[in-house]
């Protein structure tokens, strides 16, 4: 901590994030209490306000479940409990607005640990004036908590690097795990980091605390429905199936027929011990039926909706959702591909690593449904690291400046 704070306040560029940090949360805070947008929650809030109040891992009135990992629950109900007011849910939306306003900070380390400073500081700035992360901290979801782990994680890989830590092997082991239960399709790409950073001999030494992590939880799963369970089984069980749904479906074409939407609703209301198998065995029937053509059709418009919009938005033409959402997806989608393209001459194994996360999480999500705006957040923090190559080149360009010479 000494260390860390002495870095912090002699390198000028960590202490004007350090400002930057101070003044987002002000500005985070003036937004929460005098605008006052509304807190949204939705499944975990529900599991967390069954844990407040001693009823278990449990969602609405079917029981234990596995819908959702257990880390963010558990957060949310930690702050239901202290405060003892189900109702009042400022507490851990003031924790994520915190968290988010050290972001740009954690960015710039990160980016001075494997790439560039001067790229570090783009990315920083990118991230402090984004206006769909300054925003998401109202939603009760995991995306804060999430990105904001998996950036300290990163910093992490490289710090263990540098020098063997057990501090920091517990924390990215431990975060493997919970990552791999909150967000199935994040492990792949921290294997992909882990083997790029660390050694086998240090690699293999976080193993075991993912493993503890997942091994406790599938043994839950298996002590409560009878096999085990090794991530969020049951999202697993009715995502693709729920897709279907004409209430989800993009367009009609891409619905069940009304005896299945049936089916579907008598299903999803059992305990998921009963519904979860069945609702799995339904998904591979509607599969065989609807074809692999119409499938890779619906897939494919799905990747590109991941990449726009969620079609529940679509309507919404209001100014603030424009600087919101829109705007933002369009500058960072044209600075992402144009940072693509240069980012092969410059950081080459990293702009293959960003490109090959970007299509996992759109294949993961396009397989299923794209309904929320916080599916693209996942990952879109990490793609402003080509947008900033791209910033910077065309800085280069316009001025003629050596190319990210500190």
């Amino acid at each position: 901590m000494v260390r860390f704070l002495r870095d912090l306040f002699f390198n000028h560029t960590e202490r004007f994030f350090l400002y930057i940090g101070i003044l987002h949360f002000i500005a985070r805070m003036v937004f929460q209490f005098l605008i006052k947008p509304p807190i949204h929650g939705a499944e975990d809030l529900d599991i967390a306000l069954h844990l407040a109040e001693g009823k278990g891992f449990s969602i609405y009135d079917r029981g234990p479940t596995t819908a959702k990992g257990p880390f963010y629950p558990l957060f949310l109900a930690f702050f239901l409990w202290l405060g003892g007011d189900p109702a009042n849910l400022w507490p851990p939306v003031i924790v994520q607005h915190f968290l988010l306003s050290w972001m740009p900070l954690l960015l710039y380390q990160l980016s001075n640990l494997m790439l560039s400073a001067q790229l570090g500081r783009v990315v920083g700035l990118l991230f402090a004036f984004h206006p769909s992360f300054f925003y998401y901290p109202t939603v009760l979801e995991n995306t804060p908590l999430f990105i904001f782990l998996t950036v300290l994680w990163g910093i992490g890989l490289y710090k263990l690097r540098m020098q063997f830590q057990w501090g920091w092997a517990v924390f990215l082991g431990l975060w493997l795990g919970l990552a791999w239960l909150e967000k199935p399709v994040a492990l792949i790409p921290m294997l992909i980091a882990i083997a790029r950073t660390l050694r086998w001999k240090e690699a293999l030494r976080l193993i075991p605390f993912a493993l503890l992590v997942i091994g406790a939880w599938a043994l839950r799963g298996y002590l409560t429905f009878g096999y085990p369970t090794w991530t969020k089984t049951y999202a697993g069980q009715h995502a693709f199936i729920i897709s279907w749904h004409p209430k989800l479906a993009i367009t009609p074409k891409y619905a069940v027929s009304a005896e299945v939407t049936r089916l579907i609703d008598s299903l999803f209301v059992l305990p998921e011990k009963q519904g979860g198998p069945a609702l799995e065995e339904l998904g591979r029937k509607v599969l065989r039926e609807k074809g692999l053509l119409l499938v890779a059709e619906r897939t494919l418009l799905n990747a590109v909706i991941f990449w726009w919009i969620p079609p529940r938005y679509w309507a919404n033409e209001s100014i603030q959702f424009w600087i919101v959402r829109k705007l933002p997806v369009i500058l960072v989608n044209l600075l992402f591909f144009l940072g693509a393209l240069y980012g092969f001459k410059r950081y080459k194994s990293f702009t293959l690593y960003v490109l090959t996360v970007s299509a996992l999480f759109t294949g993961f999500y396009a397989a299923n449904h794209v309904l929320n705006i916080r599916y693209r957040l996942d990952v879109e923090w990490l793609q402003l690291y080509l947008c900033g190559v791209a910033l910077l080149e065309l800085r280069n360009k316009l001025k003629g400046m050596p190319y990210f010479r500190d």
